[in-house]
């Protein structure tokens, strides 16, 4: 009977064990998986995740290239690009090479030097356009866009055009005349919208450039430089409408009677295969200038690939930019990794009515490596350790570098993917409960 009895005693003891156990148990396997990094990059994905404590990856010593093409911001470092045959002689004196999804440099030239732009002025011009008018807008010409002397989309004074039209003689034609109706309608006058296209250019990046006019003809103190052509250009091209416009052969403009058909005068978009673009541009003091563009899908993976081609003062402008493009398109490819909203990783929410946040980039995060490259994409996430309360989608959450064996390619803002808010008084007493409620419905408990 003792014995018995000692039995039970201990299998009561074991079953009160069991049921502060348990809850202790599971509190704890909920605080370590409240305080673990998160999912890191979905399944299938072909990189490695490391997040804060990671060591940077550093950018290899450049073994060739001038001290002014180093400094080409987003140009690929040199160990990458000594791994494909050099580029093509080019008649002109300054050039540039990008990717236009990710804005790295393959190939520049001179390209931080000030030079004027000619009529590539007009790719800004377009720009804001689109950004501040409307494609319906009726714009009466002035005998000033009429008298314009130059490239002419052949404006008389008082006739009217829709801002699509006009947009048509600017990009199509490289109508001077276009381009100074559309600076006095958009902001009043030509010295207001110069005003204008400065300060567009900062926000773009483009901070070597000036801009004292809208249409490009030779103004002392009116400069740009390829570098920033470009990158102006690749900020235009994302605009849907500017993107349609640059790759039109022809265009009919005008109503009735007086209606005409305009032609491009980019030679490209009917000798280059993929040509979607941009600008022509000649001056007697600029030269012939080229902004070209061109996409194609890549042979094996089918993957669209966008580059952008500047060529200034060039002897030789369609044959500079269709082989530079050429050389693009052979020798590097682009690697695409995620697309905004894509969840990389997670970030622990202080005060949230949810303990954790999805955070996805903020742009595409791609990157462009040579066709011989070997191996795989390093993604280093750079966040903080916890997100305040109340967080809402797009709010910037650190950054994601994309690096490839020792060189840092490429680096994206993180955003929030989504929405958490703050908790409030009934969250902060539930959600210490939860742990043990789920264990005690595991059990068959509740």
């Amino acid at each position: 009977m003792k014995r018995r009895s000692l039995c039970r005693e201990s299998l009561r003891r074991s079953r009160l064990g069991g049921w502060l156990c348990g809850p202790a148990l599971a509190l704890a396997v909920s605080a370590l998986l409240w305080q673990s990094p998160g999912p890191g990059v979905g399944p299938g994905r072909p990189v490695v995740s490391q997040l804060l404590a990671a060591p940077a990856m550093t950018q290899a010593a450049p073994r060739s290239g001038t001290q002014a093409e180093r400094a080409v911001p987003g140009r690929l470092p040199e160990g990458l690009l000594a791994q494909v045959p050099p580029p093509p002689r080019l008649s002109a004196r300054a050039a540039i090479l990008m990717d236009w999804q990710t804005g790295q440099v393959l190939h520049a030239r001179e390209a931080l030097t000030r030079r004027p732009p000619a009529s590539t002025t007009k790719i800004l011009t377009a720009l804001i356009a689109l950004e501040r008018g409307r494609l319906s807008d009726r714009v009466t010409i002035s005998r000033r866009a009429a008298a314009t002397p130059g490239s002419s989309m052949s404006l008389r004074a008082g006739e009217v055009y829709t801002l699509h039209d006009l947009l048509r003689g600017l990009l199509l034609r490289s109508g001077n005349d276009a381009a100074v109706a559309i600076a006095e309608h958009i902001a009043g006058s030509v010295e207001a919208f110069a005003a204008l296209m400065n300060e567009r250019a900062r926000e773009l990046g483009a901070r070597q450039s000036r801009f004292l006019n809208p249409h490009g003809l030779h103004q002392p103190g009116h400069y740009s430089t390829a570098y920033d052509l470009a990158v102006i250009t690749r900020h235009a091209l994302a605009h849907p409408v500017f993107a349609e416009l640059v790759r039109q052969r022809e265009a009919l403009v005008g109503e009735g009677a007086g209606a005409r058909v305009l032609s491009n005068t980019n030679r490209l978009l009917w000798h280059l295969p993929g040509a979607d673009g941009v600008k022509t541009g000649t001056t007697s003091a600029a030269g012939e200038c080229l902004v070209a563009s061109a996409t194609r899908p890549d042979p094996e993976t089918g993957v669209e690939q966008k580059l952008i081609a500047v060529v200034l003062d060039a002897d030789a402008r369609w044959e500079d930019s269709a082989q530079l493009l050429n050389w693009g398109f052979e020798h590097f490819r682009l690697v695409p990794l995620a697309q905004p909203g894509d969840g990389l990783w997670e970030v622990p929410v202080r005060g949230g009515r949810e303990p954790r946040i999805r955070v996805a980039p903020a742009a595409p995060l791609a990157v462009v490596v040579p066709r011989s490259l070997a191996g795989a994409p390093v993604l280093t996430f750079r966040l903080p350790p916890a997100a305040p309360a109340p967080v809402h989608p797009g709010t910037p959450l650190g950054t994601v570098e994309v690096a490839w064996g020792e060189w840092v390619l490429h680096q994206v803002p993180l955003v929030a993917a989504e929405e958490v808010a703050g908790a409030g008084w009934a969250t902060w007493l539930v959600r210490p409960a939860l742990p043990w409620l789920r264990w005690l419905g595991r059990q068959g408990w509740v």
